[in-house]
């Protein structure tokens, strides 16, 4: 048998292969400290956001409908009662 046959794939696609290189490189072993590294790389956009930008900036994360958000608070607005991530 070839060389050729005898390789087989770790992953079936390329983007599978992506996220294990991310994850590894990450040092991520759970889904809970995933979900830290998720908050803390938000609030850093956020930083960067009003040292660049000024302003107040509000992170909204929602791991149900997977979406994460960054906006900047409007002055003369009051804070939303939401439940923060």
């Amino acid at each position: 048998m070839a060389i050729i046959h005898q390789i087989r794939r770790k992953y079936a696609t390329k983007a599978e292969e992506t996220v294990a290189d991310l994850l590894y490189g990450s040092g991520v072993k759970t889904e809970e400290e995933m979900e830290t590294v998720i908050k803390r790389k938000a609030a850093e956009i956020s930083i960067a956001m009003a040292i660049l930008h000024g302003g107040e900036w509000r992170v909204q994360i929602d791991h149900e409908e997977p979406f994460v958000y960054i906006t900047r608070r409007l002055q003369g607005t009051r804070k939303s009662d939401a439940k923060r991530d």
